[in-house]
Parts: structure tokens; C-alpha cells; sequence
């Protein structure tokens, strides 16, 4: 290939590269800097280069394809798009793994894995979305549109459907995240995957609300919102050390625990009404009521506590003042 001479790339029906009409079995790689490539695997016709380098913006297509939209570097043709039939099959705080397959000339089968660097965040519309590394601290970012839920472990899942026009088939994939729920604003509700790569998602919510097996949400998720409710699985319980702590499991059976401040009043009988707060003091919009047994062997003295002062406030990490 002439240097000044413009390349028109595409990809067959077979996931091969296609420089200039002539058919090529390789292997697609991405660089660590997101980079596509692809290796010529033999025999290398004499005038294409053993490894080809593509530049361009990434993005999903709404099957979940990754695709490359050629810009105007290495003589390409700008706008052209390449899109690699993949699947997605696995999740890191930092990276978001493919997997491709393809056929060579003989027929012959191969299967190999892709990996894009970057991070996680929600978008305006509370989606999931991977923003993919680029120079100059840029990114492209990908939306998933497909549904997300939080399971037992208070895992979120996130569930699409692909179509196989080659099979004629639909198979539903899911994506497990790994991280915990924090719960440290008014109004927000953030699983955070990793903290100093500032990777997680940090959602709109409505007011959470108590409910028998841990706290309730309500999070407008769309353009045209469309409102889903998500249960974060955990109980309440007391420390005199530390405060009020909301208890959740996480992966491997672990818990995470989120301290809260509190005002607390007597309401009737034994119940006790707690207003939480964040470690700033600042009212977090919940409200709960729970009995004294909470408080267990100190159950009977912060209730008559309660009782003689009408209010006490507990401090998030510094235990009672009463």
C-alpha cells in the first residue's frame, strides 16, 4: 500500500479484516491505550504489513457490538465504521472484556478475548455507561439501555438481549458488578466499584424508605423516565460507639456497614423514631422506627433517656450524646 494512498478497511462475514477487497485471517487486539489493531497471520500478502494499526471513536451498536468509527489518521477513510459481532461477558472497576469470534480461511474456528481500559459512571438518565480511556484525558462513552437490578447479595446485575441474525436465535446475557451501596446524600444512593479510580454509579434516587428486609428506593431511569423500585438487602442495629449502622452483604457473604448520625424521639409504647443524618450532620430525608431492643443491654437506659429529654442526638462515628 502506497503511503498517500487512502485504505478502505471493513470486516466479512466471517469477523476477518478486509483491507482493499483482499480477505486477511488475523486477531484483532486492543492496546492499553485502547488502540485497535490487527495481526496477519500467515501467509501476509506482499503489500500489507504483518500488523495494522486502526484509529478512530469507540461505541455500542444496540446489539451490544463493538464498534470503531474510523477517523481520518493512518490514511483511513473517515466515518467508515467497523463493528466486531461480540459479546460482552465480563465487568472490572476499570475495564470491560469482549468476547469475539471468528473463522479463517479454512473454516476454522477462533475464539479470543478483547479488553477496553476506563471506568464506570450513571449518566443524567441514571443508565449504566462505560466512559473508554483516550488521549488527552478524553473519552468515548458507552450507554447500556438494557435493565439492571440488585439481587439478594445486593449485587447489581445488569440484563440484555442479543439477536443472532447468523443462528436466527435471542439469548439473554447478564453482567454482574462487583462493588457496595453507600448511601451518603440526600437523594442519592451511589454502588461504588472502586474509589480512587472515582469508578461506580452515583443515582438520582426518590426518598428511600425502611422496609422489613433493608431500605427501599424508587430511581427514574430513561429519557422518558420509567420508574423502578430497588431493594437494598440489610438490618439496623446500634453501637454506642459508633451510632446508628445499616448492616449489608456483599460478595463472599462480607457485610458492609454505613454508619449513620441520628435524632431520635420516643413515639408509642417502646418505639423510637430515628431521623438519620450523614457524617456532616446534614438531614438525609429518612425516617424510621425501630424498638429498644436494638439498643440491647443499653435498651432500657436510652429509653429513659428518651423519656426525660424528649430528643437525643446520636453522631455518625462518635457513639450517644444524651
Amino acid at each position: 500500500m502506497r503511503k498517500s494512498e487512502k485504505v478502505k478497511y471493513e470486516i466479512d462475514r466471517c469477523g476477518r479484516l478486509k483491507v482493499m477487497r483482499a480477505v486477511l485471517d488475523g486477531e484483532f487486539k486492543i492496546d492499553k491505550d485502547n488502540t485497535l489493531s490487527y495481526r496477519v497471520k500467515e501467509p501476509i500478502p506482499a503489500s500489507i504489513p504483518q500488523q495494522l494499526r486502526l484509529s478512530g471513536n469507540w461505541s455500542l451498536d444496540n446489539e451490544h457490538n463493538l464498534v470503531l468509527t474510523l477517523d481520518k489518521e493512518n490514511n483511513q477513510w473517515a466515518g467508515d465504521k467497523l463493528t466486531l459481532e461480540a459479546e460482552v461477558i465480563d465487568t472490572g472497576a476499570d475495564e470491560l472484556v469482549f468476547s469475539v469470534s471468528t473463522k479463517d480461511s479454512d473454516g476454522k474456528a477462533h475464539f479470543y478475548t478483547l479488553k477496553l481500559g476506563g471506568r464506570w459512571q450513571a449518566d443524567r438518565f441514571n443508565r449504566l455507561s462505560f466512559l473508554v480511556t483516550r488521549d488527552k484525558a478524553l473519552y468515548d462513552e458507552f450507554s447500556f439501555r438494557g435493565s439492571w437490578e440488585v439481587n439478594r447479595k445486593n449485587e447489581l446485575i445488569y440484563t440484555y438481549t442479543k439477536t443472532y441474525l447468523k443462528r436466527k436465535e435471542k439469548l439473554t446475557r447478564c453482567l454482574t458488578f462487583k462493588g457496595y451501596w453507600d448511601i451518603n446524600e440526600k437523594n442519592r444512593i451511589s454502588y461504588v466499584l472502586n474509589k480512587e479510580l472515582d469508578s461506580g454509579f452515583d443515582f438520582e434516587a426518590r426518598l428511600g424508605k425502611p422496609a422489613k428486609r433493608g431500605m427501599e428506593y424508587e430511581i427514574g431511569i430513561g429519557v422518558k423516565p420509567r420508574i423502578k423500585k430497588i431493594l437494598l438487602f440489610g438490618s439496623w442495629k446500634v453501637n454506642e460507639k459508633l451510632g446508628l449502622i445499616f448492616e449489608m452483604p456483599y460478595e463472599e457473604g462480607n457485610i458492609r456497614s454505613i454508619v449513620f448520625g441520628a435524632e431520635c424521639r420516643l413515639t408509642k409504647g417502646t418505639q423510637i423514631e430515628f431521623r438519620l443524618k450523614d457524617h456532616l450532620h446534614q438531614d438525609l430525608g429518612i425516617s424510621l422506627r425501630l424498638t429498644k431492643a436494638v439498643f440491647r443491654d443499653s435498651g432500657t437506659a436510652f429509653l429513659e433517656a428518651l423519656r426525660e429529654k424528649g430528643e437525643i442526638s446520636i453522631f455518625a462515628g462518635i457513639g450517644f450524646r444524651w
